[in-house]
Order: C-alpha cells, then structure tokens, then sequence
C-alpha cells in the first residue's frame, strides 16, 4: 500500500506542477470591422495578472518572458496585477526586469490592477513603467501603430480604489481625438464584470476588450467553468476566454486567465495562458 500512496502523491505534485507552471498559449484570430491596413495581420500577445512579489519563481518568469517572445508579437499588452498588493517596495520582485524585457521584444502597454494600486509607492511603480520604455496607460489613449498612422485606437483604463463611486458612463475620462473616434479601439481594462457598462459611451464603445482579474475562476470545473471569481462571486459570468456583446456581436471581450496566483496559491484544472490575437487581414475582393 506504501507505493500506492507514494505514486499518488507523485501524481498529485505533478499534477499541481503543471496546473501552476506550464503555461498554455491560446490563440485567436479577429476581424474587427473598418480595420485598416497597417493593422491587419499584426499579432498581440496579452499577458495578466502576473502578481510579482519577492517570492515569485524567477524561472517561471523567464519562461513567461521566452514564450512571449517565441510569438513574435508586433504589441504586447498587459491588463494589470503585475504585483501583488502589500509590497513595501518592489526591489526584491521581477517587474522592472520583466517589462523591461517585454520591452525588447515589442511596443508594450500596460493599465493597472486592484494590486498594483495597493503596493509599495504608486509613484515607483510609474518610473518603472516610464524608464522601462513601457507604456502606461492611465485614463489614456494612443494611436496604433503610431500616431501619425491610420490603425486601432488603444484606450487604457485606470484602476480605481473606491468600486462603488465609478465615473458614468465609466471610460468618461479617457479622451480621444477625433481621429480616434473615428477608429476601431480596443480598451484595456483589468475588470472584465463591467463588459456591458464600458459599451455605454457611444463615442467611444471598444470593439475588442482586453482583461484579466478572474484567474480563469482560479479552480475551474467540467462543463460548469471557473468557481470563484474577485468582483464576480461564485460561477462567474465572465470567467476567461471570449465573450460577445448581447446586441452587437461585433463587440467582444477576451479574458485572460493570467498568468500568477494572488489569494489562492494554486490553480485546479486551469493553466496559466498567454493569449495570442492575430487581426485578420480582410480579403478586399470578397463577397
């Protein structure tokens, strides 16, 4: 019986192991409508939830940082919880390292977290997003592939401490010029359980968000789906994977399970994922 126990308790380590650190590299191929040509076929890889801390296993960190590279992604974008919440400061954690190295492999955008805003000094963490070559969008909105090019505006919405006094309509402090107006957007925005609310500003209503925060519902269950998710409860709605708008399907919502672990310490039948958004390069002499 001794070896009975001990093959599964074997099982069980490699089992937890792979749940935690073999991350799964999802793909997606999307047409958004009015897209123009410097933006189709470009390729984004959407990273979140990483929570660094003085603890977190600086191998897997490597190993998140080769696979993101190993995509070639023209952007890299990044839906907040790089840290974990409490840090006195971030001197002992990868972030500086990590988005640094994001920053080598491709133009890198990132929105905060409900961790990332209560960790160390919030004015640290700007200047290392700022002398990282990393872009922080806070209420903020840039042109892609650059301003002075017709492309996708990229709108990045702020974390907010206080959840129950949210503007209205809630992407009311992101301005857009009105070339952006006028563009296809993409929002990044760490909460995926306000999907319906960010459509309500029709001057600026995404047709693809990014987000992250669920952790894929941390333990997920056959057929059911994620258990548990912050902002959400148990059996969230919103739990990870794409979601389409009820009124307009050319609005959509992808959530990433993430990548690291904040109050539970591991992940059941949910592996960490990259996700990896290629833009469909529209066929002009279709249909």
């Amino acid at each position: 019986m001794a070896w009975i126990f001990l093959v599964f308790s074997i099982a069980i380590v490699v089992y937890v192991y792979i749940q935690n650190y073999l991350i799964e590299i999802t793909n997606y191929v999307l047409t958004i409508p009015k897209l123009s040509e410097t933006m189709q076929g470009k390729k984004v890889v959407h990273l979140s939830d990483l929570h660094f801390n003085p603890k977190t296993n600086k191998s897997f960190v490597e190993t998140i940082i080769d696979k993101t590279n190993e995509q070639e992604p023209d952007f890299i974008f990044i839906t907040g919880d790089l840290v974990q919440a409490g840090l006195d400061d971030f001197l002992n954690t990868p972030l500086r390292h990590f988005v640094e190295e994001c920053a080598k492999i491709a133009p890198t955008y990132v929105v905060t977290g409900n961790h990332d805003i209560k960790s160390g000094s919030f004015e640290d963490f700007k200047y290392i997003m700022e002398t990282a070559n990393v872009t922080l969008l806070l209420d903020e909105a840039v042109m892609l592939p650059d301003k002075f090019a017709d492309g996708i505006a990229l709108m990045g919405l702020a974390e907010r401490q206080d959840q129950t006094n949210l503007p209205q309509p809630i992407l009311g402090p992101i301005e857009l010029t009105q070339q952006m107006v006028k563009s296809p957007k993409i929002l990044l925005a760490h909460r995926p359980e306000y999907f319906v609310h960010y459509m309500l500003d029709k001057t600026k209503m995404p047709d693809l968000i990014l987000s992250g925060h669920t952790h894929g519902g941390q333990f997920r269950l056959p057929i059911i789906g994620g258990v548990f998710s912050p902002g959400q409860g148990i059996l969230p709605d919103y739990d990870y994977g794409l979601f389409v708008h009820p009124e307009d399907p050319s609005k959509r919502m992808i959530v990433s399970r993430g990548l690291g672990n904040s109050t539970f310490p591991f992940r059941i039948n949910n592996r960490p994922e990259i996700v990896v958004i290629t833009f469909n390069k529209i066929n002009k002499n279709k249909g």
